[in-house]
Formats: structure tokens, sequence, C-alpha cells
């Protein structure tokens, strides 16, 4: 008798054992993940003209300035601009015409916005030694970076042009197809959904090409450049910069003054 209770004292003491340490093991996952894969969504900083967002399991409003977006929020903007200020430090800016999708990174896909038409421009924070690469997925590329200025832009085609401003970023087709290419500053890149990354060229020259200025409504009248790129190339990006060029200091981008309307 004494044996047996013995083992049932012994047998319980193992169970109670284990299943600490299963909840230990749990623990720790969901901490690794959750370190791992930060939360997405953005902040509204700012936005002009007709801007219109879906968050999830709600219908289409307007934006208001401060306005937290939360993963899977939709963004479509007719004529206007909208600025958004992400957790990491980062900020995306929105041009006209442009359908967006705010994402919730995981260890298996590290995306943070789904561009499926229209331009961006972006400012990404520097990542530190370790961490996982910023990416931009489209119909036709995903797009990686570790801190840089860059510009993505979708056509009606899904076809995805990069144009990297500062620093570097790795482009490849979203389906694997072909070696991904790596586009230093003052280069482009195009991908199409069932072909391989272009090789890298200067931007001028693509533009040229394209009948696109280089400046990418830079050139315009002080702080309207997102006024249609006022004396610029009629892309107007809204980032009133002025006659900035590339290579010049960081400038976060900016919609022009008179936006914001709510």
């Amino acid at each position: 008798m004494k044996i047996r209770q013995i083992r049932k004292q012994v047998f319980f003491g193992m169970m109670f054992f284990l299943c600490l340490g299963m909840m230990s093991i749990t623990a720790q996952q969901d901490a690794t993940s959750s370190a791992s894969a930060p939360y997405a969504g953005a902040t509204v900083a700012d936005f002009e003209k007709k801007v219109q967002l879906q968050l999830p399991g709600q219908g289409s409003s307007a934006p208001s300035r401060g306005q937290v977006l939360p993963p899977e929020s939709v963004i479509n903007t007719g004529d206007g601009h909208i600025l958004l200020h992400l957790e990491d430090g980062s900020d995306i800016l929105v041009q006209p015409h442009t359908h967006l999708i705010l994402k919730q990174p995981s260890p298996t896909s590290w995306q943070r916005l789904q561009l499926l038409l229209g331009q961006i421009k972006a400012e990404i924070q520097k990542r530190v030694s370790g961490s996982p690469p910023f990416q931009i997925g489209t119909p036709s590329a995903v797009i990686s970076v570790r801190g840089t200025r860059f510009f993505v832009e979708v056509d009606k085609h899904k076809a995805t042009q990069v144009d990297v401003e500062e620093g570097e970023v790795q482009l490849e087709n979203a389906k694997g197809i072909g070696a991904p290419v790596l586009i230093k500053a003052g280069s482009s890149s195009h991908v199409e959904e069932n072909s391989a990354p272009e090789p890298t060229q200067p931007t001028s020259e693509l533009h040229g090409k394209s009948g696109k200025s280089d400046s990418r409504g830079n050139g315009g009248n002080g702080g309207n450049g997102g006024n249609g790129g006022n004396g610029g190339n009629g892309q107007g990006n809204g980032l009133g910069h002025g006659n900035q060029s590339h290579g010049q200091p960081h400038t976060p981008p900016s919609i022009p003054k008179g936006g914001g309307h709510k």
C-alpha cells in the first residue's frame, strides 16, 4: 500500500513539474514572437485633400491627425496625400491615387506595408545589427531595407519601380523569379510580376527615357512641392523640399502648407 502511494505521489509530482515546464516554454515562445514581430500600424501625422481610410471591421472614413491605424487598415488617396508615422520613427508619405494596406510583421513575413497601386516615399530608420529588415510588398515585388530614403511606384499593370535617394534597397520578384538586385543611392530598378528584376541604372537616365524628371517634384516652388510639382516634373510628391536634390541631408517628408483639413 505504501509503495502504491509513493508511486502516485511521484507520478503527480512529475506531472506537476512537466506542466510548469510547458508553461514556461510557451511563455518564452510568446515573448520571442512578440519581440521578433513588432507591432506595425501607423499614426496619421498629416494629410490633405481627399483621403479615405478603412479600419479592420469598419466602413470608410476620413482621417484625423494623431489617429492610430492598426494593421490591416486600408488607405485610399483620391487627389490627396497622407503622411504616416511608424512606431520605429520611420515615415511614409502616400501620394495621390494610391491604394495601400498596413500589415503586421510576423516571423515568416516582415512586410509592414502592401502597396497595391500608386506611389509612396519612404524614409526608414536604420535597423540595429541583427534586427530584421523593413519590408514592403507589392503585387510584383518584395522590397527590403535597413534604413534609407526611397520611392516606390506600382502601376496599373502591377509592375514595380524603386528609386533610391539614400542608402541601399534590395528588390526581388514576389514569386522568387531571378536573383534580387541591390539598388544604391541615385539608382533605380524595375520588376514585373513574371520576370526577374532589371539591372539597376541611374535614376536620371531611367526617368529621362520615360519622360520623368529626376527631381521628383522637389524642384518646385519651395513649400508647395505637393501641388503637382510646379516647375518640377508634374508628379508632385508633396515633399515641400523646395530645391533640395539627391545627396543632401535627410529631411523628413511633409505635407504642403494648407493640408490636413479635417
